[in-house]
């Protein structure tokens, strides 16, 4: 989340598809749904009472792969499903009509660029263009409220995944030192230094650095960062923690989110052989945000 001078290169706006899926009974089929889900191109998921909705960019989805997906589910579950193309711009103006502002327990907002100012609290200006972090989901949600409860000021932190740049644009708002803003989508990269525009920050600076692509480009960051930030999904986060770890200095903190309750225990078990002290959980909506601290040597 830095604010800068716009990139030059055009960004090819992206059709995505969302399945809509409802499960009877909701548990266990719910969550298994998005384990499986997540392995044939889709990387969104939004809770419903009923089951959930998932996106991913139609050109990354395996529709084979899918629809045996859907086939196996049916043996758990009673399944209805619906798939709908979204292009990029309907997104936004249908986003735009129905768009509210996000209160985080009146300490800090995420609101659109079109909604008045909060009178206190942390104000962040957040205009999502298909990407992920707005808010009204319930992990972006846990990540910034306990972001807000983490001695950010003069820290030097890592945004991965960093989806609309939220995270990153709070950690600076609320006096990092330096942040690393790093998403693999071109659109989630594009939509990240809009959003460090919108709310004042250069995404050039040689503090607010935000970078296209995965977790290959932490390397010359070993060792620097205190905290570090990721809302990506179980699968992305066990095979990335290493990296992590890499970057991190001793007595630093990991905040990580995009899993269920269930994947809890799995984590804990890389986070214990790259001797991570496990701190706390939340939950909300179904999701699970926790917190490690990397011990000293």
């Amino acid at each position: 989340m830095r604010r800068r001078q716009r990139s030059s290169k055009v960004v090819d706006t992206p059709t995505f598809l969302r399945l809509t899926l409802t499960c009877k009974p909701l548990l266990p089929a719910r969550e298994i749904a998005v384990a499986w889900l997540e392995t044939c191109g889709f990387d969104m998921f939004e809770n419903r009472a009923d089951g959930v909705l998932a996106y991913g960019k139609e050109s990354d989805i395996d529709r084979v792969a899918c629809a045996d997906i859907l086939t196996d589910l049916k043996e758990i579950a009673e399944i209805e499903t619906a798939f709908e193309s979204i292009v990029s711009e309907n997104w936004n103006a249908s986003w735009e009509a129905d768009y509210q502002a996000i209160d985080v327990d009146g300490l800090a907002h995420m609101r659109a660029p079109f909604h008045p100012a909060p009178t206190s609290g942390l104000d962040l200006v957040i205009q999502p263009q298909m990407s992920f972090g707005t808010g009204h989901h319930a992990t972006t949600w846990q990540m910034l409220r306990r972001l807000l409860d983490e001695s950010v000021a003069d820290q030097v932190v890592l945004d991965m995944g960093c989806g609309t740049g939220v995270l990153a644009i709070a950690s600076h708002l609320l006096g990092a030192e330096a942040v690393v803003a790093i998403d693999i989508d071109p659109w989630s990269y594009e939509n990240t230094r809009t959003n460090y525009e919108l709310n004042g920050l250069d995404p050039a600076a040689s503090n607010g650095q935000v970078l296209l692509g995965d977790a290959s480009l932490l390397e010359p960051w070993e060792g620097r960062f205190d905290l570090v930030l990721a809302n990506i999904n179980r699968n992305v986060l066990l095979m990335d923690m290493r990296a992590y770890d890499n970057v991190l200095k001793p007595g630093g903190r990991v905040l990580m989110s995009g899993f269920f309750p269930s994947d809890l225990d799995m984590l804990k078990a890389l986070s214990s052989e790259l001797q991570w002290n496990w701190l706390s959980s939340t939950e909300r909506e179904g999701w699970c945000c926790s917190l490690w601290e990397k011990s000293h040597p």
